[in-house]
């Protein structure tokens, strides 16, 4: 029998390097070489360019809504996310190594909407608009035309960020949480939406980095422990970034 090959899918890093070096070091402990990002790799955080320094080996990456705001214009950001995308462009556009500098926009520029790997879907938001459509856990109580809409586009299997709240969404439109399923999800034949969630700034009411696994049909959400006090001491130091963004990482909100 031919071994299965795991792959690790990442979100929502949002710049935050202690949180993204502790998850690739755990992804390296468990012999996983092929990682998949699902974008927002910058935004919010105080560390874009190191970020985009390490997932430039991801096998691929797709376009965030952070991503393509740095790369174009915020439209519909509040003003602590706005204030972070013209602060990260500053940064970018400072790198005084030209050959640098250049690679990282063209990453930027270079990410696409969405991917497809054996008929699996690989996008930030979900497959009705790849870079900026929620699909929060409450979505069958507060929209389910819509919800019904996204999964009438969808073929099987995909696997989405952008709420930074990991989870699943099932065809009977139900969405579960890892603490629900025990972490861990079987994929069968029906169609399912996987949340990974954020590697770099929690949504869920714990702090950790969260990130999957993939093996075969089996899926697992891994929790990372990170020196988020020290992100959150780059974040208030530095005048652009709104407190908020600092002080939301030690509470995972």
């Amino acid at each position: 029998m031919a071994k299965i090959r795991t792959i690790a899918v990442i979100s929502d890093i949002h710049a935050n390097l202690e949180a993204l070096d502790a998850v690739l070091a755990d992804i390296a402990g468990r012999g996983i070489t092929k990682v998949f990002c699902l974008g927002d790799v910058v935004g919010y955080g105080p560390d874009p360019e190191a970020c985009i320094d390490r997932v430039l080996d991801c096998d691929f990456t797709v376009m965030g809504n952070h991503d393509h705001a740095v790369f174009m214009e915020p439209t519909g950001f509040n003003t602590p996310a706005e204030d972070a995308v013209f602060w990260t462009r500053q940064r970018l556009d400072a790198e005084p190594d030209e050959q640098v500098r250049r690679r990282r926009w063209e990453f930027i520029a270079g990410m696409r909407e969405y991917r497809e790997t054996n008929s699996v879907l690989f996008v930030h938001g979900s497959p009705q608009r790849p870079m900026h459509d929620y699909l929060f856990p409450d979505e069958a109580e507060l929209n389910m035309t819509h919800l019904m809409e996204v999964f009438d586009l969808l073929k099987q299997v995909c696997f989405v960020g952008h709420t930074h709240l990991p989870g699943v969404f099932t065809e009977t439109y139900e969405f579960l949480t890892p603490a629900q399923i025990g972490e861990a999800y079987t994929i069968g034949d029906r169609k399912v939406i996987i949340n990974v969630g954020s590697v770099g700034q929690s949504r869920d009411l714990d702090p950790r980095a969260c990130y999957v696994t993939v093996a075969g049909r089996e899926v697992c959400w891994r929790r990372v422990p990170y020196e988020h006090k020290k992100t959150m001491e780059k974040i208030l130091a530095t005048d652009a970034l709104d407190d908020f963004l600092a002080n939301r990482l030690a509470e995972g909100r």
